[in-house]
C-alpha cells in the first residue's frame, strides 16, 4: 500500500513535472523516447530483483525517482547511455552494498560511469536549463520541501555554502569571472543535485556534523574538479566521496584504521 506520507510520493511529484517542464517547455535535449525507456528499465528491474529476492512485488517508488533524475540530469543523442545508465543505477543499489545500505546514490552512479564511458558524446548538460528566476525559485521551494522531510538540511547548507566560497576562491585566484561562477552557482541542474541527489537518506551521514562534512567535502572536491576542467565534476565528487566515506568505514571495522573516536564525522 501507498502512504501518502512518503517523502517519495512528493519526490515523484515534482521530478515528473521538472521532467514535463524540461520536455514541453525548455526544449531539454532528451527526447521522450528517451525517458520512457529509463523509466521502464528501472522499473522492471527493481521490481524484478526484489521479486526474485522477497518473493512479492512492490511498486518501485525508488526507482522511478532514479529514472527521473537520470532523465533530468543526463544528456545523450541515442538511448544507449540512457539504458546503461539505468541498469547500473538499479544494479549497484542491490549489489554494490555495505551495512545494509547501497554505497552509491543510484543515479548518480549510472551517470557517473555512462560520462566516463562516452566522455565526449554523453554530458550533464548545464545550460538547458537556463536562468529562469521562477523556475529556480520553484526547484528550491520544492528541493527545501523534500529535504525537510528526509532531515538533510545541514546537507545541502554546508554543500552550496562550500560550492559557493569555492568559486569565490577560483574567481580571486584564477581570474574567473563573477559572470561564470553566478552561472555555475544558479544551474538549475546543481538545484537538482543538491536537493534530490546528494540528500539520499542511504548514502549521506544521519549525524549533523557528518552531514556538515560531508556536503562540504563534495562540493570542495567538486569545485577542484571543476577548475581541473574534469568532465561530470559533481556527480564524480559525490561518487568518490560516498567510495571513501564506506573505505573509511570498513577500515575502521577491520582495524586497518585507527578508531574514530568521533565517528558522527562519517556517520
Amino acid at each position: 500500500m501507498i502512504k501518502i506520507r512518503d517523502p517519495r510520493i512528493a519526490q515523484i511529484l515534482v521530478l515528473t513535472g521538472f521532467t514535463v517542464l524540461g520536455l514541453v517547455y525548455l526544449q531539454f535535449r532528451v527526447t521522450l523516447i528517451q525517458v520512457i525507456v529509463t523509466l521502464v528499465v528501472c522499473m522492471l528491474l527493481e521490481v524484478g530483483i526484489i521479486y526474485a529476492k522477497e518473493a512479492k512485488l512492490i511498486f518501485p517508488k525508488s526507482s522511478i525517482i532514479t529514472a527521473l533524475s537520470i532523465a533530468l540530469l543526463l544528456r545523450a543523442d541515442t538511448v544507449t547511455p540512457f539504458l546503461m545508465a539505468s541498469i547500473i543505477a538499479i544494479g549497484s543499489k542491490h549489489w554494490i552494498r555495505y551495512d545494509g545500505n547501497h554505497i552509491f546514490n543510484p543515479s548518480n552512479i549510472g551517470i557517473v560511469v555512462v560520462a566516463l564511458l562516452y566522455p565526449i558524446t554523453v554530458a550533464t548538460a548545464p545550460l538547458q536549463w537556463g536562468f529562469i528566476w521562477a523556475l529556480l525559485f520553484v526547484i528550491i521551494t520544492a528541493g527545501i520541501y523534500m529535504v525537510y522531510k528526509v532531515s538533510r538540511f545541514p546537507v545541502i547548507a554546508s554543500f552550496l555554502s562550500a560550492f559557493l566560497l569555492g568559486g569565490l576562491v577560483r574567481m580571486l585566484i584564477w581570474d574567473k569571472t563573477f559572470q561564470a561562477i553566478f552561472n555555475e552557482f544558479m544551474w538549475g541542474g546543481l538545484l537538482i543535485f543538491t536537493f534530490f541527489m546528494i540528500t539520499d537518506p542511504k548514502t549521506s551521514p544521519n549525524s549533523k556534523k557528518g552531514q556538515i562534512f560531508f556536503g562540504s567535502v563534495v562540493a570542495i572536491l567538486g569545485q577542484v574538479m571543476i577548475q581541473l576542467e574534469v568532465h561530470s565534476a559533481l556527480f564524480i565528487s559525490l561518487a568518490v566521496v560516498c567510495l571513501v566515506r564506506v573505505l573509511w568505514r570498513i577500515g575502521e571495522s577491520t582495524k586497518l584504521l585507527p578508531k574514530n573516536r568521533n565517528r558522527s564525522v562519517v556517520t
